[in-house]
């Protein structure tokens, strides 16, 4: 109950927020009696085409078939929202209805376009004579439901004599009454458009422009019959604003073929009528009629099996119901039984209407609070909604058809695509949608509608489950079926084939034959055959949005990921080997993989490596060969014993034994090189480094004991969970901890399986995060927690199919979850119980309201099951600064990529997502290239254009391979040359940070970059660690000295800013120099004392 009472308090703030207060309204009243006045006063004025003649030309009117007598309106009414009182903010627009003479017309101005067109011409006259009068801000031109041949003057209210402005706009809609025209002349298989024949000539019949003529006769009765509903009802008209709301939130209302607001408002007053079986009740509330709405919509398909919105005579109804699901796909019959009012709905914005409904529920039934945030104050856009994203630039034509028949042109064509998609992906997507294109921004009629044609068309596509998806081989009829074989060889072309399967069959198939690396290309490589076989487009006119952030994550333009299955069956092997060791004081019983590499969520791959391997001596070795190998983290569990010592170097020592112990086992029984220290032992075989650690079993509870009073002080102790066991007085960081490495490590690896796009994601989210200098900001395991919350708790999406969107929706988390003010639980086995929510939000709490509103426990608190208190991956970093820096680049790169999906932009141009501008930095740090250990995996170079003040010469070796004369000593030298585990650039930030303190923020790119960025910030003004602070004292050339020293060999060059340049940076904040001169003043005291004695 607590939550539903939340969930209803927060629905009536929101809609206190859009609601809009009518007894406010008098300047926007008095805007309308202007206008209604203006109009009333017009006089008799001929009117010819060549008021907008590009418009009349294109709907093919001829010129002497649309002038007439301008008469001013019969009358100007106030219709809509405005009037039922449903006006939802932001948009507030008053709709006024005017209805055009019947002397305007002909007899027969209903064929072929005529009516749009002195319509049109109708309304481009008003528009001239309000230009004259001055008594308006300004004019623009829209259209009625996005429907390219209805324009709408749109008359923005100037303030009035008081200097009070309205915040809404006058929609300007020519109507016609029902006497116009007779309506038995629009009949659904009549042809009103004589042009519109089929190939042998035939008359074909126009529902849809029949249609946009009776709408226009019925939009005074439709208005009349909302009133009727509505004026009785407030709490109908806050579901509309609810259910308003949403539709914009999802970005549904914005397109023609969407189901809008007017449309929204029939269906739920149809919904609280006999005729929709009352399902909505008086007796409810907003919220519940709005859930009432969704489920109609998405569960129970109402509009998808068509409704009728009054009892007719049942003949008529059932034929004429009949009929429309013929001619339309999306059927809802209005209160006269003579229009569909969704006529332009089409089947795919129906499906996708369902799709947002049934995932909306979801989020209402799941989530807390009724998923509130999810439902309302969640934008889901175009960008980041689809799995794939399509863009086709449709060229100018040579030889053109009538621009405008039963539907515009460009209609046809976006029905083609629609199709020709559909029937290519089959299976393969849930829904394929391509958005109808409107008349672009600014639009005006001397423009005319042929501009809507090349606008271009987008599509986008929800993706079924990977296997079916990215399958590589889309099997037809069997050979002996020739009528249905040559169809499926007539689609596909020279894509199709026989192929005999194992069943013995023989098929017509198309191949899509990949890497498995490649396979999310698949899609685009159907989409590109199929549209350039069936629409005549060249390569360059269809763009499809899938592959282009793999540059990223690949070296040498090869993704590196293809290394995994060879990595497992390696592990695979070495684990049974360590398992097999008989000569161990205790028998290893379990071997478990630490490194993101084994749950396919690292960035880049080691791949084998010739000295890496136990049969190097046997081998000729290539000329050239690298030196940096990165080890692969395991951890290795033993029997247990009483036997082990308490204290924690004995303990240390022990584990050292065993290291030794493991190290001669495996080179005397396996002939594997080994190299043990203290903390592991590097196990080299098959090509591959693996890096051997010891978990024992009372490591937790020694580095407890070893941080307990920090923990205590900090209030921090709160417990961990591990399944049924739970564990207390954590301790300030919990990195290290190889038990909850290898939990996070099983728990992400089922993820992987579970949703194949989770990997690419998490790797694109940390090359991002480090292409923008964060690793050292965001712990990995965190970035792969952030990305497992978009796979485990979607809403109000669905998981995301595909790697961009994936990428897209990262950046919409860090930028849009408010981290100051709410956790980030991440339950990916639904395993967070009630009481563990509890604990959580008190943690959270205690952490966050200490200080005075400084926040000292982690500014990034992310949830698991196994940390209640997110004491292991961001207790430490980021901190409010950190963060607030990391939720502004994020920001700045979401807005990016989604212009890029949006507008499919060059190569060029998708790299400027992983390009980060340092001109933010007060110091930069260039390294060379050659002593990285891995200069491939560089995206960019650095390029800085302010001059360096120091500058060093290239080292004569290359780090990253092994020297020429090592090499020609042999194959065991070679191999005692290599440097595993060893990363140059950490070690040279790990020694800034010791030389430099807390007072400077660093910040690098551990992937692979050649430049790191310092930024000296405030010191704390604490007590604790003065003396360190006063160490830390420095000024910029001790600061240039520092770098200098600790990068020899590394850094290529130094450069400042030109703000330090030209202030000089500042050595130590104010605190810090006002503790140097209280220490100063404290020395000479002392002197003074001791003088005295």
């Amino acid at each position: 109950m607590g939550e539903v009472s939340l969930a209803a308090v927060k629905v009536e703030e929101l809609l206190k927020e859009v609601r809009i207060d009518y007894t406010k309204t008098k300047t926007v009243e008095g805007a309308v009696a202007s206008v209604r006045d203006i109009l009333q006063t017009l006089g008799t004025v001929e009117v010819s085409s060549s008021v907008a003649a590009r418009f009349v030309k294109d709907l093919g009117v001829p010129d002497d078939k649309c002038g007439f007598k301008f008469q001013k309106p019969v009358s100007v009414k106030v219709i809509g929202s405005f009037v039922t009182q449903s006006v939802t903010k932001p948009v507030q627009n008053v709709d006024l209805a005017v209805l055009i003479p019947k002397t305007c017309f002909h007899e027969k101005d209903y064929l072929n376009y005529r009516y749009h067109a002195k319509r049109l011409l109708y309304l481009a006259a008003i528009e001239r004579e309000l230009s004259k009068m001055g008594s308006f801000e300004k004019m623009e031109w829209t259209s009625l439901h996005e429907d390219a041949t209805k324009p709408v003057l749109i008359v923005y209210p100037a303030a009035d004599d008081s200097g009070v402005a309205t915040k809404f706009l006058l929609r300007l809609i020519p109507t016609i009454s029902t006497e116009h025209f007779d309506f038995t002349k629009f009949g659904l298989e009549r042809n009103n458009v004589r042009d519109a024949k089929s190939r042998e000539g035939l008359a074909l019949p126009t529902p849809h422009y029949s249609s946009s003529i009776v709408e226009d006769m019925l939009i005074q009765e439709h208005s009349d019959w909302l009133e009727s509903h509505l004026s009785k009802s407030p709490t109908l008209r806050d579901a509309i604003s609810l259910a308003k709301v949403w539709l914009r939130q999802r970005s549904v209302d914005g397109h023609r073929d969407g189901l809008n607001g007017f449309l929204m408002s029939a269906l739920i007053v149809h919904l609280s009528t006999p005729a929709g079986k009352q399902r909505i009740s008086e007796h409810m509330s907003a919220l519940q009629m709005f859930r009432v709405t969704l489920d109609a919509i998405g569960t129970m398909d109402i509009l998808g099996r068509g409704l009728v919105m009054q009892r007719l005579v049942e003949n008529s109804v059932s034929s004429d119901v009949k009929q429309m699901k013929s001619s339309f796909e999306v059927v809802m019959v209005d209160p006269s039984g003579r229009l569909n009012l969704t006529h332009r709905l089409t089947k795919s914005a129906l499906e996708e209407l369902k799709y947002d409904a049934l995932r909306t529920l979801e989020a209402m039934k799941g989530l807390k609070d009724g998923g509130f945030d999810a439902v309302f104050m969640t934008r889901v856009g175009f960008s980041a909604k689809f799995d794939y994203h399509i863009r086709f630039e449709v060229p100018d034509r040579t030889t053109k058809s009538p621009l405008c028949l039963d539907m515009e042109r460009w209609r046809v064509f976006e029905r083609k695509v629609e199709a020709i998609l559909r029937k290519a992906l089959s299976e393969r997507a849930v829904l394929v949608r391509v958005l109808q294109r409107s008349l672009p921004s600014g639009w005006n009629p001397s423009v005319g509608l042929e501009c809507v044609e090349k606008v271009p068309l987008l599509a986008g596509i929800f993706l079924n489950n990977h296997e079916v998806a990215l399958r590589m081989a889309d099997v037809g009829p069997g050979a002996d079926d020739k009528v249905e074989a040559k169809k499926f060889r007539s689609f596909w072309g020279e894509r199709s084939e026989l192929r005999r399967f194992k069943d013995g069959k023989i098929c017509e198939t198309a191949v899509w034959e990949c890497q498995p690396t490649e396979r999310h290309l698949i899609i685009e490589r159907i989409v590109h055959h199929v549209c350039l076989r069936h629409l005549a487009l060249s390569p360059s006119d269809v763009k499809v949005v899938a592959g282009q952030l793999d540059f990223a994550v690949s070296v040498r333009g090869k993704d590196q990921s293809a290394v995994i299955p060879k990595i497992l069956e390696v592990f695979e092997n070495l684990s049974k080997r360590l398992r097999s060791l008989e000569n161990l004081p205790l028998h290893i019983v379990s071997v478990q993989p630490l490194s993101a590499e084994f749950r396919h969520s690292a960035v880049y791959y080691p791949q084998p490596h010739p000295l890496a391997s136990e049969v190097v001596l046997s081998k000729p070795l290539p000329k050239v060969l690298g030196s940096c190998l990165d080890p692969l983290e395991i951890v290795i569990q033993l029997e247990g014993s009483g036997r082990w010592p308490d204290d924690p170097v004995a303990i240390q020592k022990t584990k050292l034994a065993f290291c030794l112990n493991i190290a001669d086992s495996m080179q005397v029984k396996w002939g594997v090189h080994c190299v043990a220290s203290e903390e592991a032992v590097d196990i080299l075989m098959d090509g591959f480094a693996f890096r051997l650690s010891i978990l024992y079993e009372k490591d937790r509870t020694l580095i407890n004991k070893e941080r307990l009073a920090s923990s205590l002080a900090t209030g921090s102790g709160l417990p961990l969970k591990f399944g049924a066991t739970v564990l207390n007085s954590q301790p300030a960081s919990l990195k290290g901890d190889r038990l909850l490495r290898s939990m996070h490590a099983s728990i992400l690896l089922g993820l992987h399986g579970l949703y194949p796009a989770f990997s690419p994601t998490v790797r694109l989210a940390k090359r991002w995060l480090a292409s923008h200098l964060f690793s050292g900001v965001l712990a990995d395991e965190a970035v792969e927690l952030l990305v497992a919350h978009l796979f485990v708790n979607p809403s109000p999406y669905s998981p995301p199919s595909s790697r961009v969107t994936g990428l897209l929706r990262f950046l919409r988390l860090l930028e849009s979850h408010d981290w100051l003010l709410a956790p980030l639980i991440v339950d990916v086995n639904a395993s967070i119980t009630p009481n563990d929510e509890t604990i959580i939000m008190s943690q959270f709490d205690k952490l966050n309201r200490d200080s005075n509103s400084v926040c000292e426990g982690p500014a990034m608190f992310i949830a698991t099951a196994y940390d209640l208190s997110s004491e292991t991956w961001t207790r430490d970093s980021p901190n409010v600064k950190g963060l607030k820096r990391l939720v502004a680049y994020a920001k700045s790169s979401s807005a990016l990529l989604s212009s890029m999906i949006m507008s499919h932009d060059s190569s060029a141009k998708w790299q400027t997502l992983f390009r980060t501008p340092l001109n933010c930095y007060d110091a930069i740090a260039l390294l060379h290239e050659q002593s990285l250990p891995h200069p491939s995996r560089l995206l960019f170079p650095a390029h800085v254009d302010i001059p360096s003040v120091v500058s060093r010469k290239a080292p004569d070796d290359i780090l990253a391979l092994i020297p020429s004369p090592v090499m020609k000593a042999g194959p065991i030298a070679a191999r005692n040359h290599l440097l595993i585990g060893f990363d140059p650039v950490e070690e040279f930030v790990k020694e800034l940070k010791e030389r430099l303190g807390e007072s400077c923020s660093i910040y690098y790119d551990q992937l692979g970059s050649d430049v790191v960025g310092l930024s000296w910030t405030a010191g704390s003004s604490g007590k604790r660690k003065r003396e360190e602070k006063l160490e830390n004292s420095v000024d910029v050339d001790d600061i240039v000295r520092h770098i200098n020293e600790a990068g020899a060999g590394l850094v290529k060059s130094i450069h400042l800013s030109d703000r330090v340049r030209k202030v000089g940076l500042p050595a130590v904040s104010k605190q810090v120099q006002k503790m140097k001169r209280v220490a100063n003043l404290s020395t000479e005291r002392k002197k003074g004392s001791k003088k005295g004695k």
